[in-house]
């Protein structure tokens, strides 16, 4: 049975997560509507560009300081300051542009913080037996967050507008922090390791290299949130409401993924098993190049959701049982900078081609990428404990 303090924190970062996706897209489609058609992609990727900055410049002062501070007290300070930052825009009632890029990269460096923090607080929250349960709810965090986020961001869109979306988001901080400070964390911090993280990382075989292997597949599926909107306008002539859907059916696929992943045995070597989740991950997410319909690209979208959320949690769960505790901390902030290390160049890259190439093509690339680095994968070694 996972605590109560567990499913406060989970409850805490399902509705901020979510409100915060409601600003996303809110955003997003507000740029949509303001550009023209040939600077949409660039735009809308120069946006999420920023999000992802923060844990990637401040990856070694994120690990040491989650390593050697209590874990609430980072993910309290975190929240508050999210919630100041946003409580801003709403104060502000109509902002310039320039305020909602800088208000977004508070957000970002805060969530940089946020989340190895929780992944490394997960051995304090519950009993040994109940990580693999606790992994599994806390990869469904994100895709909870934004299957609700995108299942009432067309409603808000039309009722109250981008301003709606900030209030609502400001909300959802503030509840956050209030599950923080009602939730109890016995443990205390972890000592920080003599080695630094990546001197550690060698002692673990098949660590790095299934780190690179998803840095890659980052790559090619983070920009599944900046092609859906392309894709909608450009192809299927739709408008918000379609976008909705789609974003809640990958989400929606992502959240039974996370789910079911503890139910689901694993024969042979986890990489192997992780190969063909990305392989048909893959394979799903190309479905749409090939054929135009709404219906399937919702399909194919939920499917290829399922894959990657059943492969996140077989994963983390891995890395738990690998890593000790006593370099948790340091470890998934640096997990967290690897896989978001190649967002930037993806975010710039498939915008610029998405206004050059169209949508269509660019799904057909990410399936063909996300196909070649699931038979890397294949032939990665499983990471085991360091010895001694």
């Amino acid at each position: 049975m996972l605590t109560r303090s567990f499913r406060l924190v989970w409850f805490g970062q399902v509705l901020s997560q979510g409100g915060t996706r409601l600003y996303q897209i809110a955003l997003l489609w507000w740029l949509l509507d303001q550009l023209p058609a040939s600077s949409r992609g660039l735009a809308a990727g120069a946006f999420l560009v920023v999000g992802v900055l923060p844990s990637l410049t401040l990856v070694g002062y994120i690990g040491r300081l989650i390593s050697r501070m209590p874990s609430r007290t980072v993910m309290l300070r975190a929240e508050a300051v999210a919630f100041l930052a946003v409580t801003s825009l709403v104060l502000i009632g109509d902002p310039p542009v320039w305020s909602v890029y800088v208000v977004g990269l508070v957000l970002a460096t805060c969530q940089a913080f946020f989340d190895p923090t929780l992944m490394k607080a997960l051995p304090e929250l519950v009993s040994p037996a109940d990580v693999p349960r606790a992994v599994s709810y806390g990869s469904s965090t994100q895709p909870v967050a934004n299957f609700a986020g995108a299942a009432f961001g067309a409603v808000l869109l039309a009722s109250a507008g981008f301003e709606g979306a900030v209030a609502v988001n400001a909300l959802t901080y503030l509840i956050s922090v209030s599950c923080l400070l009602m939730a109890r964390f016995p443990s205390s911090p972890g000592v920080p390791g003599e080695r630094g993280t990546w001197a550690f990382l060698s002692t673990l075989p098949g660590v790095k290299p299934v780190m690179l292997v998803f840095a890659g597949v980052n790559f090619f599926s983070a920009p599944t949130v900046l092609v859906l909107p392309l894709y909608t306008k450009s192809v299927l002539g739709a408008g918000a409401g379609s976008l909705a859907l789609l974003e809640s059916a990958v989400w929606l696929g992502l959240i039974c993924g996370a789910l079911l992943a503890p139910r689901i045995p694993v024969r042979g070597s986890i990489t192997s098993f992780g190969a063909g989740c990305v392989a048909l991950f893959g394979l799903f997410l190309a479905v749409p190049g090939v054929v135009v319909s709404l219906p399937v690209y919702v399909v194919a979208l939920a499917l290829s959701g399922c894959c990657l959320g059943v492969c996140n949690v077989k994963f983390l769960t891995l890395f738990q049982q690998v890593v000790p505790d006593a370099v948790k901390g340091r470890f998934f902030a640096t997990l967290t900078a690897v896989l978001s290390i190649a967002f930037p160049v993806a975010f710039l890259s498939f915008g610029v081609f998405g206004d050059l190439l169209g949508a269509q093509v660019l799904v057909v690339a990410q399936g063909a990428g996300l196909l070649a680095l699931g038979a890397v994968l294949a032939r990665v070694r499983e990471p085991v404990p360091a010895l001694g």
